[in-house]
């Protein structure tokens, strides 16, 4: 075990993960079928400052969220985090002597 997945034991919070998983076109409308799987993982979720993210119109720096995980998340799987949903924007995995430790994922909250 890592000493950021010991890190993540102790600290981390309950967040829930839907995968995106794209499937065959539709016929009808030419679109891929979008699936999603649901897990719950680990994550230490902190707010971004003004001057880390670019805000995009419609959205405030409150609207973003960066998250620290080991699950295999990517751009445009969906998470929920303490009762709000976010899309996945941009997730960077790190490594240590060529071996993955941790993955940081940029987050937007979904605005309905």
């Amino acid at each position: 075990m890592t000493r950021f997945e010991q890190i993540l034991r102790k600290m981390g919070e309950d967040i829930t993960w839907n995968k995106r998983q794209e499937g065959a076109i539709d016929s009808e409308t030419g679109d891929r079928v979008v699936t999603w799987t649901t897990e719950a993982i680990k994550a230490i979720v902190q707010q971004v400052s003004a001057g880390e993210v670019f805000v995009e119109a419609g959205y405030t720096d409150e609207d973003y969220i960066r998250i620290y995980v080991t699950a295999n998340v990517k751009h445009k799987d969906k998470v929920t985090c303490r009762n709000e949903d976010y899309e996945v924007l941009v997730p960077e995995a790190f490594h240590f002597r060529g071996a993955f430790e941790y993955r940081t994922v940029l987050c937007r909250r979904l605005i309905e």
